[in-house]
C-alpha cells in the first residue's frame, strides 16, 4: 500500500482535486490518503470552507491554521514549512500532491523535496502573468511528477527543463466537478442560499500581489461601472492573497440591491450559479476553465489572468477598457469553443491509470535537469 498526501489549502484547489482524492480513496487496498487541510479553509472570514471537504470525507483527514488573516506571504510560508516537516517525518509518505500556484503549494513542494519524498504537482505549466507564475514555476522545479492539463503546458514544463517521460497531460480536473450528474438545480441553490434575482452574472476579483496600490482604486472603479450597468450580480469574496482586505472594505460599504455577496458558496452549488449564468466577470481562473465549458461568456479584467490561455469565448479588458457597449457586444455575439484544449472531464481516470503502474513508483527522488 502507498501512503499518499494530498494538501488543500483553498477552496478552488478541492475542487479541482475532489474527483482525484476520490479516485484514490476507491482503491482502497492500493493507497492509503491523508488529506492535509490548510490555508484560507481554516478562516472564518472566508466561511470556513474546511466544512466543504467534512460533506466528502470523513476519515484520514489533518486540519491546521497556518495564518492570521492579512500575514504577509513569507511569514504563511515559514508557518505552513514548520507545520509541513513535522506532519510528513510521521507519515513517511510515497507521494506527496499539491496543487497550483499558491503559497502553501510552495511550501508542500519545498517540504516533499528537501526530504525526498516524492512531489506531484497538478496544473504546472500554466501562465498567468503574476507572481502566481513565480510560484508556480517554482514549485514545478521542486517537484518530481507533474499533472498538468494541456499539451501547451505540457511543453511549458519540459521546456524548464523536466524530463518528459514525468509530465503527464491529464487535462483539467476542473472539468471532473462540471460534469458531475448530480449538481444542485438552480431553484434549490437560490433556495439554499436566498437569492432572488431571476437572471444573474457572476463577479469575482482577486488582489494581484504586484498592483496592491492602485487595488482599492480599480476595485471601485469595477464596482462603479458594475452599479451603473445595472446587472444582478452573485459576488464571491476574493482569495486571502495581500489586498484582499480593501476589497473586502468596499464589498463591506456597497448599498446595492443588485449585489448578492457570499465569502464562499458549496462548489458543486457554485457551479450550477456559474453553468445558469448570463456571464461571468473578474479575474478568477474559473473563468478560463469552467465557464468556456459551460459556454458562459467570460469577461476577464486586468492583469491577473492575461497570460493565461485566450480564445474568442474570454473577452479581456483593462480596468481603463470598462466599457459597456464592448461588454454587450461581446455577450450579444458571444461563440462558445466548439473544444475544451482542457480535456473531457475524466482526467480522474488518466490520474489512476499513471498511478497505477509500477513504473509510476519508480520515479527518482534526486532531481536531474533534461538537457
Amino acid at each position: 500500500m502507498k501512503k499518499i498526501i494530498v494538501l488543500t489549502s483553498t477552496r478552488a484547489d478541492f475542487g479541482k482535486m475532489k474527483s482525484l482524492i476520490h479516485s484514490l480513496r476507491k482503491n482502497k487496498k492500493r493507497y492509503d490518503v491523508t488529506i492535509l487541510i490548510t490555508g484560507m479553509h481554516m478562516l472564518s472570514k472566508f466561511g470556513n470552507t474546511y466544512k466543504e471537504i467534512l460533506k466528502h470525507f470523513r476519515t484520514g483527514l489533518i486540519m491546521f491554521k497556518n495564518q492570521k488573516f492579512g500575514d504577509p506571504l513569507e511569514i504563511i510560508l515559514v508557518n505552513t514549512i514548520s507545520k509541513l516537516s513535522k506532519i510528513f517525518k510521521k507519515i513517511n509518505p510515497d507521494l506527496v500532491i499539491t496543487h497550483g500556484d499558491r503559497v502553501e503549494t510552495l511550501a508542500t513542494a519545498i517540504t516533499g523535496s528537501l526530504n525526498h519524498y516524492l512531489v506531484g504537482h497538478i496544473e504546472g505549466g500554466e501562465l498567468s502573468g503574476t507572481i502566481d507564475d513565480t510560484i508556480r514555476h517554482s514549485v514545478t522545479k521542486l517537484s518530481h511528477i507533474h499533472f498538468v492539463s494541456s499539451n501547451k503546458a505540457k511543453r511549458r514544463v519540459i521546456n524548464l527543463g523536466e524530463i518528459p517521460k514525468n509530465v503527464y497531460n491529464i487535462g483539467s480536473s476542473d472539468l471532473d466537478s462540471v460534469k458531475e450528474k448530480n449538481l444542485p438545480s438552480l431553484d434549490a441553490v437560490k433556495k439554499r442560499y436566498d437569492i432572488n434575482f431571476e437572471e444573474y452574472s457572476v463577479l469575482i476579483w482577486h488582489p494581484v500581489t504586484s498592483e496592491v496600490k492602485n487595488l482599492a482604486n480599480d476595485t471601485q472603479k469595477l464596482i462603479n461601472f458594475l452599479k451603473k450597468k445595472n446587472d444582478k450580480y452573485i459576488v464571491i469574496y476574493p482569495n486571502n492573497d495581500p489586498g484582499s482586505k480593501e476589497i473586502l472594505k468596499i464589498y463591506e460599504k456597497m448599498k446595492s440591491n443588485n449585489f448578492k455577496i457570499f465569502p464562499s458558496l458549496r462548489f458543486s452549488y457554485f457551479i450550477s450559479l456559474l453553468k445558469n449564468a448570463n456571464y461571468i466577470i473578474g479575474n478568477s481562473s474559473c473563468a478560463i476553465y469552467e465557464a468556456p465549458y459551460f459556454k458562459v461568456p467570460s469577461i476577464n479584467i486586468g492583469s491577473r489572468q492575461k497570460k493565461r490561455f485566450l480564445s474568442r469565448a474570454i473577452l479581456n479588458l483593462s480596468i481603463k477598457e470598462l466599457n459597456e457597449r464592448k461588454i454587450n457586444n461581446f455577450i450579444k455575439n458571444y461563440k462558445p469553443l466548439v473544444n475544451n484544449v482542457f480535456g473531457k472531464g475524466d482526467s480522474y481516470k488518466s490520474f489512476l491509470k499513471i498511478l497505477n503502474k509500477k513504473s509510476f513508483w519508480r520515479t527518482n527522488s534526486q532531481k536531474s535537469l533534461n538537457e
